[in-house]
């Protein structure tokens, strides 16, 4: 009897678990900003071109042997940059409309985690000064799992923002300055 009371409790954590991850949220949504003492101008071009995003997404540092592939219309709506990677998986990002030297949204998907999401990068002027603002937010479907790995996946992706809007500042008011 004693092996039949464990089996028990295991099955009552295994159903705790299960309904506890049915009631998580699916959705995830991380918005950040930043102020650069840039012009729009200067911090657009590093947006519209995917092949720049290498200099400044922290996640482009996280494996330098990622292979990179692009096509579509290049710094236009359909740029599609694709990504292949022992760190990051398989997936893509695909440019789907853009503001001049305003905004630029796009979708990304992940094939190795599952992830498909959508982003939004918008410039505005604030004094002499421009604001970034980074939203990126995506839904997880129906999966127990995934729904207990956004639990921390809020925190990873803030970081990962963070630091990319913090590159940007950098390359955009070095440049900046320099011209």
């Amino acid at each position: 009897m004693p092996g039949s009371k464990a089996a028990l409790n295991i099955i009552l954590i295994l159903v705790f678990v299960g309904l506890v991850g049915v009631v998580l949220p699916s959705e995830y949504r991380v918005e950040r900003s930043i102020e650069v003492n840039a012009p729009p101008s200067q911090i657009y071009p590093m947006l519209v071109d995917l092949k720049k995003w290498q200099q400044w997404s922290s996640w482009g540092q996280l494996d330098p042997a990622t292979i990179y592939s692009y096509d579509g219309p290049d710094r236009a709506i359909g740029m599609r940059v694709q990504w292949q990677s022992d760190v990051l998986g398989i997936g893509s990002i695909v440019i789907d409309s853009l503001q001049f030297n305003r905004k630029l949204t796009y979708s990304i998907n992940n094939v190795t985690d599952g992830i498909k999401a959508t982003g939004e990068i918008r410039l505005e002027t604030v004094d002499d000064k421009t604001r970034i603002t980074w939203i990126s937010q995506g839904d997880v479907g129906l999966s127990i799992i995934d729904r207990y790995k956004l639990l921390t996946f809020d925190d990873k992706l803030s970081r990962g923002i963070d630091v990319g809007l913090e590159n940007i500042k950098v390359l955009a008011e070095n440049s900046y300055t320099a011209s």
